[in-house]
């Protein structure tokens, strides 16, 4: 039997054998003799792999409950804790089916799923220990679909029975489809997410994943088990992107056996890899405000975890100031992103509304096929503004900011050539970093500011030494370090000379002392006891007692061996000298300087609303063109053409693509004109200088592309307040 398995504890997905048996028919009542059949390995009874009996079954349309002798014959009569309601169980279930087969449409109601009921064994109502799960779901013998699912976890409303029945659904919608399937081992991070979004569809106010582990691993790759419960966010960003749940749908029951899942989905969408990168860049940017269109329904997950404590105090990470009076910064080599983890950075304009510079340069490795994707998000009143999308990995760029505005700079690991498949477990030591570092002026990285007050501590304190985060009720001695985004949550204690650094936290019930150093993304649950010079980062969990040894790397069954820590795969690299990050002058082009977001940002109003807005808007803006607009040859003789594509609109504004063609001669410069209609403006530019001047709209070109020949063309992109429009554009060549 192949299972997902889900628990409270460790929240692992893993892969289940039974052994394979022959069919069992039963005898079914005469509501259900002419619709599907009931199907049970006959191995389950004979081997007492599951020793179910007749008269400790129930049937419904779709679905057959067994349970164990604890339970008795009447089991909303047996005592607590083996007591449920197999109506009320039958009942959730038929009406999630209902959902996933008729609302979500998630799978057409064929092969394995029209013919055979799901078998729901009900767990910790047996006298066989092994039949003591709390919640799994998956399928048998490649023909059934099956549950075990505890009394506790099926009571009225469980999220266990849709997680669970969503896996099930996953498993049936490729079972005896050759070559179909995510079976790879690279999407075990998928099946989690998947079955949590597939739940958030079914209440979508009753829960938003494992995000407390996401949030503080986000860097992370994005197929790492350490955060797979909370991984949805980019389900729901593709779902967004392409115009509703389809392509999830789609993903499922079109994937490859030899994919990973963000192969398949660049597959269906027809993306190069240069594209895909892109996209992720943009998912990474929504991040900043989690701007999705079922937003007001997922916040107050977000805002209350622990209590909208240490979770919540900071939007990103904090970067190191390799010299901060040359303006020079670098990501943390722990924290730099893998292949489509992110990065976080908040920034802070020197002057306010005034223009950010920076430039960024990636430390390239050959055999990573290092890639980065990046741009800027302006935030006022809680509405973002989007920047362009660019993907050089040496590049320098700039963000018009606005008065008022949060800036962040968002960095993606992007591999170039292709998607890692990496390992359900195969995490930090075994997962590509692509570390990075930039040079900046017209503002400094949020910390680095005069006159930084850090955020108000919910719940705790910040640590006199490192000025970390600490609960009130945590004991955590003077000498103890606890690094700027590091925390230390509940009754934990940490003394002598421990150090808690980078994302690391320490949750509530832990020790950590001696010379203990927890760092990067590592979590010591409660219950563990760290002392001597042991040592613990990476992804690393940790919640036993240990006292040497170096542990990086997350495994489900952790134990103290003294080891000296796993071998990273990721090479050492030098600093970049200030020069070689300095900022000097003019912009770099993006390899594609048109593919801003392609769902455009709510232009800020004038006037600052009086209450930040919860909801995305409830219509979506319309999306860029696949291909090029379609330009128009300068007249015979005129040095120059240039044509207007409007590429996205919103209430409010409009993004706006200009083409340039040079004509018979090449061009050394060039300058672009177009009349304004009444109400429009030029918020943001990319690839050229912007003016206006009362209802005139002047564009000269940038220093990297004034530049063409005979017949050769460039683009510049914009984004434009009040109502779009194509007017006629003047061009004139200098």
């Amino acid at each position: 039997m192949s299972t997902r398995k889900r628990t409270r504890r460790l929240l692992l997905a893993s892969v289940l054998a039974m052994v394979l048996g022959a069919a069992l028919s039963i005898g079914l009542p005469k509501a259900f003799a002419d619709a599907k059949t009931v199907y049970i390995p006959a191995s389950w009874q004979s081997t007492g792999e599951v020793p179910w009996a007749q008269n400790r079954t129930k049937e419904s349309a779709n679905f057959i409950l067994l349970w164990g002798e604890k339970s008795g014959t009447t089991p909303t009569s047996a005592p607590s804790p083996y007591n449920f309601n197999p109506d009320n169980i039958l009942s959730q279930l038929e009406t999630l089916y209902s959902y996933y087969v008729n609302t979500m449409k998630f799978t057409p109601e064929a092969g394995a799923l029209a013919q055979h009921k799901i078998v729901v064994i009900v767990t910790q109502t047996w006298n066989r220990e092994a039949l003591n799960a709390w919640a799994t779901g998956g399928s048998a013998e490649g023909r059934i679909g099956v549950i075990n699912i505890a009394p506790a976890a099926a009571a009225p409303g469980s999220w266990g029975l849709a997680h669970e029945l969503g896996h099930v659904f996953q498993n049936l919608a490729w079972l005896g489809k050759s070559g179909l399937g995510f079976t790879h081992a690279s999407a075990g991070t998928f099946w989690e997410a998947s079955a949590e979004f597939m739940s958030m569809q079914v209440y979508p106010n009753g829960g938003a994943g494992d995000l407390t582990r996401f949030l503080r691993t986000e860097n992370l790759a994005y197929s790492s088990s350490r955060h797979h419960y909370g991984a949805w966010m980019l389900i729901q960003y593709l779902v967004d992107k392409n115009g509703g749940i389809g392509i999830f749908n789609r993903m499922w029951n079109e994937a490859r056996n030899t994919e990973h899942p963000l192969e398949t989905y660049k597959r269906l969408a027809g993306l190069s890899q240069e594209q895909f990168n892109q996209q992720m860049a943009e998912y990474a940017q929504k991040q900043v405000t989690y701007d999705y269109s079922n937003r007001s329904s997922f916040m107050p997950f977000i805002n209350n975890m622990y209590g909208g404590q240490f979770i919540r105090a900071y939007n990103g990470i904090a970067v190191d100031a390799v010299n901060q009076a040359a303006g020079h910064y670098a990501v943390p080599d722990a924290l730099a992103p893998s292949d489509y983890g992110y990065n976080k950075i908040k920034l802070v304009p020197s002057t306010s509304g005034g223009t950010i510079r920076l430039h960024f340069k990636g430390h390239v490795n050959s055999a990573a096929g290092s890639g980065w994707s990046y741009g800027f998000v302006g935030v006022r009143n809680g509405t973002p503004r989007y920047g362009p999308v660019y993907t050089s990995a040496d590049s320098q760029i700039s963000f018009q900011t606005q008065a008022g505005e949060e800036v962040y700079l968002v960095v993606v690991g992007a591999p170039s050539t292709n998607v890692h498949k990496y390992g359900f477990l195969d995490g930090y030591t075994k997962n590509y970093r692509y570390p990075y570092e930039f040079g900046i002026s017209g503002g400094v990285p949020s910390g680095y500011e005069p006159g930084y007050v850090k955020p108000t501590p919910v719940g705790g304190r910040w640590h006199s030494n490192g000025g970390g985060w600490v609960s009130n009720s945590a004991n955590v001695s003077a000498s103890a370090y606890v690094g700027p985004r590091a925390a230390v949550y509940g009754n934990s204690t940490v003394s002598e000379n421990a150090r808690i650094e980078g994302l690391a936290w320490v949750n509530s019930g832990a020790t950590v002392r001696g010379n203990a150093v927890v760092k990067d993304n590592a979590l010591i649950q409660g219950g563990a006891n760290l002392s001597g010079n042991v040592v613990v980062g990476g992804d690393a969990e940790m919640g036993i007692a240990c006292s040497s040894g170096t542990y990086l790397l997350f495994t489900t069954n952790r134990n103290c061996d003294g080891r000296a820590g796993e071998t990273d795969i990721n090479p050492a690299y030098q600093r970049f000298t200030d020069a070689e990050v300095a900022v000097t002058g003019g912009d770099t082009p993006t390899p594609n300087p048109t593919t801003a977001p392609t769902t455009p940002p709510t232009t800020a109003p004038t006037t600052p609303p009086t209450t930040a807005p919860t909801t995305a808007p409830t219509t979506a803006p319309t999306t860029a063109p696949t291909t090029a607009p379609p330009t128009t040859a300068p007249p015979s003789g005129a040095p120059c053409s240039a044509t207007l594509a409007v590429t996205g609109t919103w209430q409010g504004g409009f993004q706006g693509e200009v083409t340039i063609t040079a004509g018979t001669a090449p061009v050394n410069g060039w300058t672009v004109s177009w009349p304004l209609a009444s109400g429009q403006g030029v918020s943001q530019s990319w690839g050229a200088n912007v003016t206006t001047s009362g209802s005139t709209a002047t564009a000269s070109n940038a220093a990297w592309n004034g530049s063409l020949t005979a017949g050769g063309r460039t683009t510049f992109g914009f984004i434009g307040t009040g109502a779009a429009s194509t007017p006629q554009l003047s061009c004139t060549a200098s």
